[in-house]
């Protein structure tokens, strides 16, 4: 469900990151000029290179905009460097993209890497700063907006976490209507009575917003209280009461013309959302499969004809969308067993002697890989998404896992949230299968095309610098 206060802070957060970076940009060309250095041709250009880099990072980057507010000190700042991170290294690589294609030989190179170095502490502190910023502007602070609850005794009494972290965020509950005659005790909030002396109440205090909150009882008064809400001009929410029962968020679904609520937000159930991610797969994959994979091929056989002869792909059966099995091509990185002796489902593992030397090289920098684009385009795969595994390996992860299976909602990848972020390999640590898993559920309910290309991006680092548990 769309949160539109997050939205638009999120599209705030952006164009403030893009103003703070250009004034930057005008402040270090003035002092680049006062100490008589040599400057560029084109600023303009370079200016708007970064900025369309910043954008394009930021997309992916703010996607969860709200969740900033809850975390600790350690956590925002922490969070705001690996936003800052990331921006910073797509910043330089359109700004060079731009100074290689121009083939500009008037700017100063020194000029360009000075400005996005120094950008670095500018954007995180920007990062961490403007949230809260945001939340002062626009009334977070000093504003107080009145609320009224209507509900239940019972009811009302679930929610008092809720209420209180709703005053840091401008709204104060005044008090509640009961629609039962229980007495409750609830601190810092008024019984005003019966909701039926709503109406009365609302002609002589200005009220902001009405939280009705429904309960197994007869609900045949909600309609009323929506009429008066209405009649007043009074924002009126209804509470889910469903989400106690569960461990995560529900979502909102409408399937012809009818409304319901879902366990995972699903974007890739969106036709167009699907012929997007189509669209960057086969953008990426044709390109590579006609010019980098026949190269890797010819490189390929050269070192395994000398190290280890036999076929030059390895194929394998993996698990892949709704559990439908299919065959993943790789590079052969290991010896050919000829006679099949080997168990494939034991794990690649360091020293393992039945990988060969330039397969380890492969492997590292995952140069195997490489031929899964062929998966892709056969629509077997995606460039992003969770991992597939093998059968065997699936069937563990289901028994030990709860709700293991929603990553299969969308088809696995090449690379993937986890794999971005180095969790790769051997699973030798249960609670890092169980963040690989975490990662690839927040995959799939909160997909974007931009998550895509993050996960691309950060994929082409860990794919240069690889972490140790790539063998």
């Amino acid at each position: 469900m769309i949160n539109y206060s997050d939205k638009g802070f999120s599209i705030l957060h952006r164009l403030s990151l893009c103003l703070i970076s250009s004034l930057w940009f005008y402040y270090i060309l003035y002092l680049w000029g006062k100490l008589d250095l040599s400057l560029i041709r084109l600023p303009f250009n370079y200016l708007l290179s970064a900025l369309i880099g910043l954008l394009f990072s930021a997309f992916g980057s703010l996607q969860n905009y709200g969740d900033f507010y809850s975390r600790s000190g350690y956590k925002r700042i922490k969070d705001s460097f690996s936003k800052s991170n990331f921006q910073v290294a797509v910043m330089a690589f359109c700004v060079f993209a731009s100074y290689f294609v121009t083939k500009d030989a008037h700017t100063s190179r020194m000029f360009l890497v000075f400005y996005i170095v120094s950008c670095w502490p500018v954007l995180i502190l920007s990062n961490f700063a403007l949230p809260g910023l945001f939340k002062r502007i626009n009334g977070y602070y000093g504003l107080k907006r009145n609320a009224v609850l209507v509900g239940s005794s019972s009811s009302i009494k679930e929610l008092s976490n809720w209420l209180s972290s709703q005053k840091n965020k401008g709204f104060s509950f005044i008090g509640a209507f009961q629609t039962d005659s229980e007495k409750y005790a609830l601190d810092g909030l008024r019984n005003l009575g019966s909701y039926q002396d709503l109406d009365a109440y609302l002609s002589e205090n200005s009220t902001y917003q009405i939280v009705v909150l429904p309960d197994d009882s007869d609900s045949g008064w909600i309609m009323s209280i929506a009429d008066i809400a209405t009649k007043h001009g009074c924002r009126f929410l209804i509470y889910n009461n469903l989400s106690g029962f569960f461990d995560d968020r529900l979502a909102f679904l409408e399937e012809s013309g009818r409304q319901f609520l879902t366990l995972l937000n699903e974007p890739l159930q969106s036709p167009f959302n699907r012929m997007l991610k189509r669209s960057l797969d086969l953008a990426i994959c044709i390109p590579s499969l006609l010019t980098i994979i026949p190269l890797a091929m010819v490189l390929v056989k050269v070192f395994q004809c000398i190290q280890s002869p036999g076929p030059l792909f390895f194929r394998q059966e993996r698990v892949g969308m709704g559990g439908k099995r299919f065959v993943i091509w790789k590079f052969r990185s290991m010896n050919f067993d000829k006679y099949g002796v080997n168990d494939e489902s034991l794990q690649a593992h360091q020293g393992d002697s039945r990988i060969f030397s330039f397969g380890k090289i492969m492997r590292r920098f995952s140069v195997d890989e490489l031929p899964q684009f062929i998966n892709v385009i056969r629509g077997d795969m995606s460039l992003v998404g969770p991992r597939p595994y093998l059968a065997s390996h699936d069937y563990l992860f289901q028994k030990n896992y709860k709700s293991y299976r929603i990553r299969q909602f969308v088809k696995p990848g090449v690379t993937g949230p986890a794999q971005c972020r180095g969790l790769r390999g051997e699973f030798t640590d249960p609670k890092l299968v169980s963040q690989r898993i975490e990662l690839d559920f927040a995959y799939v309910g909160s997909w974007s095309i931009w998550t895509d290309v993050e996960i691309v991006a950060r994929t082409v680092g860990q794919v240069l610098f690889p972490p140790k548990t790539a063998y």
